[in-house]
């Protein structure tokens, strides 16, 4: 906690009289926003009456906490911050804000400066006085960074989630030409354009705007609502896996945007259970996609090849890790024998195995469709 400036009785009388005295006071007012105006071109967009009665405002909470000599007290910064709330929403940068409190605060030194020499008060004398308006604009400029920056969070908020409606407009339900053509132009897409549907989920620790600038620029919205992605890409993007697990659907007009979106909602399903991150389309994963989102056919596979093997522990468990090398090596014994460092006979029986075990045989087309099923997604347990 700062330890409160000391201030002579007679500079507290100073501050006082000038708070009290409405015409001084508005004058005092009208040359600081005149200062500010003249200075700093971004405040000149703001109407004189609100310039004016923003500046009004910080002076008399300043000229209220200088005369008890102290420090603005916490409801004086609370209305300070709702001011700076006010101009970062209508557009002034943390800069030009800053800048604003910096020159009005030399010139509300100078003027007070002034008016104390004419009360025949020395420099030494006047040091304190300094020391008040400096710690005074320091704790003022504090408020103001806190509160611009929170209206610029809460800005990204609205921003985020008046995108994310308009991307679900298109994408949760069938939506006539019309409409959907004005949703977007809402998010500042080409009406007539084809798009791409964009669902998946960022991983953990991504936020909005890093997810936003891993997809290209120029044709692509993206938008994240308590992780869930959703967007439209205008054109085939590559995407960093560390960004998420992504679903794609394919190009289309505004009014099939729908099928688009209920395609890359099953791309996205298929990828998430496979537990592939990245950006995929049902044409790269084909059957990958069904197998991955068809647990009641996964369970009925299961329970014919996976549940005798099961019953073997740990040995069953080596037979099956052969098969699955098996088939990802291509069906290549020697090759799949070195990748698992066991000799290529050790492989062969267990595969003898495999098809003793469950009946299963990886000469049978059928059997080797159902053994690469399982092979392809978590089996149930």
């Amino acid at each position: 906690m700062l330890e409160e400036p000391t201030v002579p009785a007679a500079m507290r009388e100073l501050f006082a009289d000038l708070a009290d005295d409405e015409e001084r006071l508005q004058v005092l007012v009208a040359r600081l926003a005149e200062v500010i105006s003249q200075a700093i071109p971004e405040y000149r967009t703001l109407p004189d009456e609100v310039l004016l009665a923003g500046v009004r405002h910080t002076v008399t909470a300043g000229l209220g906490s200088a005369k008890q000599g102290r420090l603005p007290d916490s409801d004086e910064l609370r209305g300070i911050a709702e001011i700076i709330a006010d101009r970062a929403r209508r557009g002034l940068s943390l800069a030009a804000i800053l800048d604003a409190y910096h020159l009005a605060g030399q010139e509300f030194w100078t003027i007070v400066a002034q008016e104390g020499r004419r009360r025949g008060f020395t420099d030494t004398e006047l040091l304190p006085m300094i020391e008040i308006v400096r710690r005074w604009i320091d704790g003022v400029t504090v408020a103001a960074a806190t509160a611009h920056h929170q209206v610029g969070i809460d800005s990204a908020r609205e921003d985020e989630a008046r995108t994310g409606a308009a991307l679900r407009a298109l994408l949760d339900q069938p939506v006539r030409a019309e409409s959907a053509g004005v949703h977007l132009v809402q998010l500042g897409l080409d009406p007539i354009g084809h798009y791409a549907a964009v669902r998946g989920r960022a991983a953990e620790g991504v936020t909005a705007p890093a997810l936003r600038e891993g997809f290209p620029p120029g044709s692509s919205v993206i938008a994240v609502v308590d992780r869930d992605v959703v967007g439209l890409l205008g054109a085939a993007v590559v995407v960093d896996e560390r960004l998420g697990t992504f679903g794609v659907g394919p190009l289309r007009p505004a009014a099939e945007l729908y099928e688009s979106g209920v395609t890359a909602g099953r791309a996205f399903a298929a990828a998430a259970q496979l537990h592939r991150p990245g950006l995929h389309t049902l044409d790269e994963l084909r059957l990958a996609a069904v197998a991955a989102t068809d647990p009641e056919m996964a369970k009925i596979v299961s329970d014919r090849l996976l549940a005798p093997l099961r019953d073997k522990g740990r040995y069953g468990d080596d037979v099956w890790q052969s098969v699955v090398s098996y088939l990802r090596h291509g069906f290549r014994v020697d090759e799949t024998a070195a990748a698992m460092h066991v000799h290529p006979n050790t492989l062969r029986h267990r595969l003898a195995q495999f098809t003793v075990l469950t009946g299963a045989d990886l000469r049978n087309p059928a059997d080797i469709a159902e053994t690469w099923w399982l092979a392809t997604v978590d089996p149930p347990d």
